[in-house]
């Protein structure tokens, strides 16, 4: 057993053949233990999974000895008090002296999947713990069940990059190796897969190996929800992994549609409305305003992206923006919220195409196509006397953003005229993306030939918020819509 390290026999054997080296050392011990296809490996050399896979019991015993060894002993701290502590330290050890808890434990885990100290402090003392301020050689340990055997990985301290690469190369093999319905919950195992290979290769090199992995259990496999699920994370892993992997979006969404538009494992509505996000911002990458509109429209067309927008943050954060709509708000970063963005760059397109009829029904029909202030006074019967609260929002909004708080509103101001238009400053950006949008509302509104809107707006926008080259392009326009009448 290397050093102090408490090993699987197979983990032990593959650590003494490449002394923890990853890269050519490790792939070079893995050729020489078993036989593979060169030509057409995917990832280099996987591992026959009969030489890791662990029956039942086995799996037990050495998962609670592996624990008990690194986590039932740890001295844990509870608010400085040492009765609390005592007792808590006691509570471990008592839980690790009752073997019959070896199949709780166990139990516990492979229905985790993934378990860090954190979370077996939680589940032995039913709430949350902090663990932060400990020290362990331990870091995680991974434990599912494949079959009538289990996977099981921990991932040491010592040496973690070394561990993480050995449990992605055996959850690789599985996929190779196992049929898909044998993996419990081969979804959130390829995740992990993804995640483990995360800081060990570039993100191309792991979109590559994860799109050409489930081609092939694709191939290999009956159709099912969860190759469907496996595909929809390899457009995700397309769509999170850079420019090469960003322009080759459509056509695996393309491919998606059309061979899971129909049947018993069809993509739900939460599912094309996700597909439907990203090629949206597919479009917005390549600034093809046409599909922008297209998209664009397709999500906010019956609610679809309202709808589902709990579960599409929850389960595709790697996906969509969370932060929390500000519709009260006109002065921000439209990118934090993906709904937001989403009527910012329709907007933009609706400008850039001339769709202005479709334009002020998007103002008209949504708040957060421009802000609650404009939204409340293209429905107001009577404008003139409520026009202040444009400039209130957009002083209120700088405030905020300036200070933190709306309570010093004139210093707030004064020091964002001062510094907005410096390209080196924390205002410059906020700034830019505001000014582009307002100028597109000015457009829109001028178009419309809401005249009290515009002359407010104008204002504001040229007191707080004007950007000469942008308030140039907006002069233009105003100059070419008065010649053609």
């Amino acid at each position: 057993m290397e050093g102090s390290l408490l090993l699987l026999s197979f983990d032990e054997q593959l650590f003494q053949q490449t002394n923890g080296q990853t890269g050519e050392k490790l792939e070079q011990a893995l050729e020489g233990n078993f036989q593979f296809e060169k030509q057409t490996a995917i990832w280099g050399a996987p591992i026959q999974s009969n030489e890791f896979l662990l029956e039942q019991e086995r799996a037990e015993k050495f998962c609670f000895q592996l624990i008990k060894n690194y986590w039932g002993g740890l001295d844990l701290f509870f608010n400085d008090s040492i009765y609390e502590t005592n007792n808590s330290n006691g509570k471990m050890e008592q839980f690790f002296a009752d073997q019959q808890n070896r199949k709780v434990l166990f139990s516990f885990l492979h229905t985790q999947g993934e378990v860090a100290l954190d979370q077996l402090v939680e589940y032995i003392f039913s709430k949350p713990v902090p663990v932060t301020h400990i020290q362990t050689e331990l870091k995680k340990i991974y434990v599912y069940k494949v079959d009538n055997h289990y996977f099981v990985q921990p991932v040491y301290c010592a040496n973690e990059k070394y561990w993480e690469i050995v449990g992605a190369k055996k959850i690789y093999s599985l996929f190779l190796q196992v049929p898909l319905m044998e993996i419990t919950r081969p979804v959130e195992l390829m995740r992990h897969f993804k995640a483990l290979l995360a800081g060990q290769l570039t993100a191309n090199r792991i979109a590559t190996i994860i799109h050409k992995l489930v081609q092939k259990i694709d191939f290999e496999n009956p159709k099912s929800d969860e190759i469907k699920q496996l595909h929809l994370l390899n457009v995700r892993t397309h769509f999170t992994s850079g420019r090469r992997h960003m322009l080759k979006l459509r056509k695996c969404i393309q491919a998606l549609l059309e061979n899971w538009s129909t049947g018993k494992f069809a993509l739900n509505t939460k599912e094309q409305t996700l597909l439907g996000y990203m090629l949206f911002q597919e479009a917005v990458y390549k600034g093809d305003y046409r599909s922008i509109l297209l998209q664009g429209m397709f999500l906010i067309e019956e609610e679809r992206i309202n709808n589902h927008a709990i579960e599409l943050v929850v389960e595709y954060a790697d996906v969509l923006s969370s932060m929390s709509p500000q519709p009260d708000t006109l002065v921000k970063d439209y990118r934090k919220n993906y709904l937001e963005h989403v009527f910012y760059e329709l907007i933009n397109s609706v400008v850039k195409e001339e769709q202005f009829e479709l334009g002020i029904e998007l103002l008209k029909n949504y708040e957060l196509a421009s802000c609650a202030a404009l939204f409340q006074l293209l429905h107001a019967d009577e404008t003139e006397t409520i026009l202040h609260m444009i400039e209130a929002t957009v002083q209120r909004d700088i405030a905020l953003f300036v200070d933190g708080s709306p309570q010093n509103i004139r210093e707030s101001i004064i020091l964002w005229q001062q510094q907005y238009l410096n390209k080196n400053s924390d205002y410059y950006r906020i700034a830019e993306m505001t000014s582009q949008h307002i100028c597109n509302l000015l457009k829109i509104l001028f178009w419309a030939e809401e005249d009290l809107l515009v002359e407010k707006l104008l204002a504001v926008y040229k007191k707080y918020l004007l950007i000469p080259h942008h308030f140039q392009y907006l002069r233009q326009f105003i100059e070419r819509r008065v010649a053609l009448c």
